[in-house]
């Protein structure tokens, strides 16, 4: 039996615990070995991750040190990211570094000294701010992008800031998050009309708007995943007696597991993004994951004018686009209305990122150098 050909021979990629495009799934599977480092929230647990593959094989998977404290957070990861590049990438053989923070490119010139490293630029956030912190970040991401020899964005947005300009070309582009859908499941009844928000909750971000809809329109459902600040959460309490929804709203006020999450996604019909439209808002400049969550579980999405993937929501016609809370609730009724077409378009969707050929597409350049 003939031997399976790689893109890539080694690859060494950064990931998430959270929703991330299936990067490490990517990489895996597309690598004749790969080593994924998997960053924690300095707030959150104290270690971070490190999996090696082996021809898309799980190998091992090692905790190493991480700390709450952000000094020694930004040390022990870069200390650790030093000791696994030393260890994981050989001498004579090329290794692709896929980062997506400056820690990731600290020393780069030296490394490459000691080693064949393609190091590659991922970067997947822009802060508008003139905090003095903010800005110094800003510059070092700048002055690291501007020496690798490959970059991309995962929006339009950010690579304007980066470039001056929007570039194309095979070594700097846009790259957004790759999807994986799940299959497709019996369509729930359209009585009721149930909605899913997921993610952090806030102020600004219309939740108040929301119920006042499901009070005047008894045939919808709401369920909230997510972690509510106690005294937002006891204000929505109070709203949901007051309105009485209680019977009507799902709220734990928690996060759920992928499992958990897509059982209560099976019975829902749309899902809402709804952001903050503030200049300040990085969301901006980001590909919301939140976004590509609702369509990878077959969703239809309605969700604010604030990023790059509004134009692919329009052109699929895989959800509304709002200018503003005031106008969810005709936005829902939209939907409900067609709703056949939009599950069409959540399919065209998930189509054009599928991520084993989007990322195949995408880096291209650096999949070149290989042969």
């Amino acid at each position: 039996m003939a031997e399976k050909k790689y893109a890539y021979d080694r690859v060494f990629a950064y990931a998430s615990l959270q929703f991330c495009g299936h990067i490490e799934d990517y990489f895996a599977t597309h690598s004749r070995d790969a080593l994924v480092f998997i960053v924690q929230p300095r707030l959150g647990a104290r270690t971070n991750l490190v999996r090696r593959y082996h021809e898309g094989v799980l190998q091992s998977e090692t905790a190493v040190r991480s700390s709450q404290n952000v000094f020694l957070y930004y040390l022990l990861w870069y200390v650790n990211h030093v000791t696994e590049l030393l260890r994981f990438c050989p001498k004579r053989s090329k290794t692709l570094i896929l980062g997506g923070h400056p820690v990731v490119f600290f020393g780069m010139s030296f490394f490459k000294l000691l080693r064949p490293l393609i190091y590659a630029y991922w970067i997947g956030d822009y802060f508008p701010s003139a905090h003095p912190v903010i800005r110094l970040f800003e510059r070092v991401k700048k002055y690291y992008h501007d020496r690798v020899a490959y970059a991309f964005y995962l929006s339009n947005a950010i690579n304007q800031v980066m470039n001056g300009a929007v570039v194309e070309t095979p070594n700097r582009r846009t790259v957004m998050w790759g999807m994986k859908a799940f299959p497709l499941a019996p369509l729930p009844p359209l009585t009721p009309f149930s909605l899913l928000f997921v993610g952090l909750m806030r102020p600004g971000q219309g939740i108040e708007k929301l119920f006042v809809f499901l009070r005047d329109h008894h045939e919808y459902r709401l369920s909230i995943i997510g972690v509510c600040p106690p005294a937002l959460f006891s204000s929505y309490q109070d709203l949901m007696r007051q309105y009485g929804l209680n019977e009507r709203v799902f709220f734990p006020n928690q996060f759920f597991s992928e499992a958990e999450l897509l059982s209560v996604a099976r019975s829902c019909h749309v899902g809402l993004a709804l952001y903050d439209t503030d200049a300040s808002n990085f969301t901006h400049y980001a590909d919301p994951g939140k976004v590509k969550a609702y369509m990878e579980m077959q969703l239809p999405v309605i969700m604010t004018r604030i990023s790059d993937v509004v134009p692919f929501i329009e052109r699929f016609g895989c959800g509304e686009v709002i200018g503003g809370v005031d106008q969810l609730g005709a936005a829902i009724e939209r939907i409900r209305a067609k709703y056949a077409g939009y599950r069409e378009g959540v399919g065209r969707f998930n189509d054009f990122f599928l991520c084993t050929r989007y990322y195949r597409e995408a880096f291209q350049a650096i999949e070149d150098s290989w042969t």
